[in-house]
């Protein structure tokens, strides 16, 4: 999924214990204190996905068992409304958003003559969100109530709003699918914010201080990239409150104070300063060494992620000399760095200049230059801005938000596939209805679907990470 929506509001969406370092490796049994029962793995089993309702052609790797009953305890289900299968059973819901999302491609007649594979159960069905971006405002008199009888005065509402609201009164700090380094750490920040000068934003009133704070945590090291979004600069007192979570055993490796005073629904703006660190995330995904920058999209279940690249990487095969590639909507430029470590010479392009800077570095960092290029714009305005070597794509991978692909940037891919036919084009999607529509369009230049893949990222949501593959008719 790729979350350019991550300048929009949280909302009530998708979206432990004492430790502050990485997940324990798959197949480790997970903390008691986090109320949850072991997860058991195995590799590829016929009996494990049997059991969980699914035949056929299985994946290699680890797995967990997709019929475990993980005895997930969220108590704000009902809140939230982000998780709508947890506290249920993992293998019972993997189905059945598998099996709805196939109805509706079904139904648009896309996928007559493709292969379907089955879908990839989530490495790590709970604990595996690395990234969070959540409101502050201030405590409603209920919350200051509660927080006075129990003896903490309270100034802060961290969380989400409620449905149909701008008030934060869905509290995060138990949440089950976020990782174990973002749970402590948000448990940190609502004591030690308390103990700041700042005020919480006041949409009301426009008066206040801190907006939202958005949270990244590497799968791999547990370190943590930290952003506050403030109305006014507060440097100093930002940077006090960071080496207070450093000083608690928080592994806050990067930490920014982004300056939004805008009226819009923004989160972020470009305004970026950097408090404390370094000026990104370390990653590694695919045997690839990332740097995620704090306005960059990164995949938000990194052991997911791997899976799905390499999927990617698979379909796309090694390159014969000469040989292009597109990545669009790159993000960090995950994708286009695995094309050019297959031989191609590939572009990224991405809206998000921050994003397309990382994906340099990435290349750069990996021994890619010149194999991996990437050019700052939208897509559908890239159509006159390419290089002129890269005019004539072997393969196209492209990865929009939810929102798919815009009208414009449909009708020019269109255009593409009918003028190449021989391009192969791989479409990564999080929502199977704008890829439905998107496909729909695409299979009137001449290709078709040959596969569809889908690949529980957001493990206990009724979403899905969707993987079609198009070729030309002949």
């Amino acid at each position: 999924m790729n979350n350019r929506a991550n300048n929009r509001r949280p909302s009530s969406r998708r979206q432990s214990t004492t430790s502050t370092g990485a997940r324990p490796p798959v197949g480790q049994a997970m903390s008691n204190s986090n109320n949850l029962s072991p997860v058991s793995t195995n590799v590829g089993s016929p009996q494990i996905m049997r059991r969980a309702g699914f035949s056929g052609k299985l994946h290699r790797g680890h797995v967990i068992d997709a019929a475990t009953n993980l005895g997930t305890a969220c108590a704000v289900k009902s809140q939230c409304g982000s998780c709508v299968y947890v506290n249920t059973n993992y293998g019972e819901s993997l189905r059945k958003k598998f099996d709805a999302g196939v109805k509706v491609l079904k139904e648009a007649g896309i996928i007559d003559t493709a292969q379907i594979l089955d879908p990839v159960p989530s490495p790590t069905p709970l604990g595996y969100r690395s990234y969070f971006k959540l409101a502050v405002r201030p405590a409603t008199f209920a919350q200051k109530s509660s927080a006075e009888r129990a003896g903490t005065p309270r100034r802060f509402a961290i969380g989400l709003f409620e449905p149909g609201t701008h008030k934060v009164g869905i509290d995060m700090t138990g949440c089950p699918v976020h990782t174990i380094p973002l749970t402590n750490l948000l448990k940190s920040l609502e004591t030690e914010i308390e103990n700041c000068t700042l005020e919480p934003w006041n949409e009301t009133t426009r008066q206040g201080d801190l907006r939202y704070i958005a949270a990244r945590s590497a799968h791999l090291t547990g370190e943590i990239m930290l952003t506050f979004v403030v109305a006014k600069p507060h440097k100093n007192e930002l940077i006090k409150l960071v080496q207070r979570l450093r000083r608690l055993g928080h592994k806050v490796n990067s930490a920014y104070m982004n300056l939004n005073d805008s009226n819009g629904n923004a989160i972020f703006s470009s305004d970026l300063t950097l408090l404390a660190g370094t000026i990104g995330m370390r990653e590694r995904v695919c045997d690839l060494d990332i740097e995620i920058g704090p306005l960059s999209f990164f995949q938000v279940n990194p052991w997911q992620a791997e899976h799905l690249y390499r999927r990617v990487e698979l379909h796309s095969g090694r390159a014969r000399p000469g040989d292009t590639a597109w990545d669009l909507y790159t993000g960090t430029g995950q994708m286009a760095l695995m094309l050019a470590r297959s031989g191609y010479k590939s572009i990224g392009i991405d809206e998000t200049e921050a994003a397309t800077i990382d994906a340099t570095r990435n290349a750069q960092r990996n021994g890619l230059s010149g194999l991996a290029n990437f050019l700052p714009a939208r897509v559908e305005d890239s159509e006159t801005l390419l290089p002129e070597w890269a005019k004539s794509p072997k393969i196209i991978v492209v990865n929009p938000s939810r929102r798919g692909l815009h009208e414009a940037a449909r009708t020019h891919l269109a255009h593409v596939l009918r003028s190449h036919s021989a391009t192969k084009f791989i479409y990564v999607s999080c929502d199977v209805e704008t890829l439905t529509r998107d496909l729909k369009a695409l299979t009137a230049s001449g290709h078709r679907v040959r596969q569809v893949e889908a690949f529980d990222m957001f493990a206990q949501t009724d979403k899905l990470e969707w993987l079609a593959v198009l070729t030309s008719r002949g």
